[in-house]
């Protein structure tokens, strides 16, 4: 049996030195800021994500809490500077990408929010490009000033609301066209049954009941033979019944969930 002072130092977990790490990391940011000023933004990434892959072999490892607090906020400032770089050079996907997950290691890191904020607007992204620019304004703004903070959430705003408008618009066209495609197929399932005198004959709730048995196949060649139309008419008569059908299936649908979320009655009197 060990001796009860050894016995202790195996159990006692061997914290991990993150020292290394952390200085090859800097030195990393540091030619990265250097390949920056030359702008030489593809090698500056490069030298970054190195610093950041060097940082993460400390995963997983027993370390000080202060090398642990220094590692998180070094790589945040290594995604940080990827994103500027990518913004740099126009790759606002891979900039977006960067500034957030320097914002999940940092998340009021000021200028995180003001480069993802670009990077979504180059996107056409408003919505999530103001959102960043509220939350840059209550936290400051940074090393902008606040006119210019303003400035930027009111032209995200406004970009956001264009965006909203035209979208509103093109619902209710589209709305519209389904609307006036509803009406037309009406109007020459009216003219088939005009046509064909079939107002007083059940011709519609036969083919009804074709569709809903489901015992033979229902096409339009078949409706054309039993009540002598023309394929055309036939396929417009056969259009109108189905849409109908799929109109019952889907309000007995809607009338089911209002059902299921209406509160029960209450027996307490």
């Amino acid at each position: 049996m060990a001796p009860a002072g050894e016995a202790e130092a195996e159990e006692t977990p061997q914290v991990y030195d993150g020292e290394p790490l952390i200085k090859a990391a800097k030195d990393l940011k540091d030619e990265g800021n250097v390949s920056v000023k030359q702008k030489k933004y593809k090698e500056a990434v490069e030298k970054y994500e190195r610093g950041i892959a060097i940082l993460d072999k400390a995963d997983g490892f027993p370390m000080l809490r202060q090398e642990v607090e220094e590692m998180v906020a070094l790589k945040a400032v290594l995604y940080g500077n990827v994103a500027q770089c990518m913004l740099s050079q126009e790759l606002y996907r891979r900039a977006l990408d960067a500034a957030s997950s320097c914002l999940s290691l940092d998340k009021d890191n000021v200028k995180a929010l003001h480069r993802r904020s670009l990077a979504r607007e180059a996107l056409k992204e408003y919505a999530g490009a103001l959102e960043d620019a509220e939350r840059l304004q209550r936290l400051g703004g940074g090393s902008l000033g606040a006119e210019e903070v303003e400035r930027r959430v009111q032209l995200m705003r406004g970009k956001k609301e264009a965006v909203d408008k035209v979208k509103a618009e093109a619902d209710a066209e589209s709305e519209d066209e389904v609307d006036t495609e509803l009406v037309r197929m009406k109007q020459r399932f009216d003219e088939v049954v005009e046509k064909y005198d079939l107002r007083q004959g059940n011709a519609a709730e036969e083919v009804a009941d074709w569709l809903t048995a489901g015992e033979w196949l229902v096409t339009i060649k078949r409706v054309a033979q039993r009540w002598k139309m023309e394929d055309q008419d036939a396929e417009d008569f056969l259009k109108w019944i189905a849409k109908g059908l799929e109109f019952q299936v889907q309000n007995a649908a809607n009338q089911a969930q209002a059902n299921s979320a209406a509160p029960a009655a209450s027996l307490a009197s």
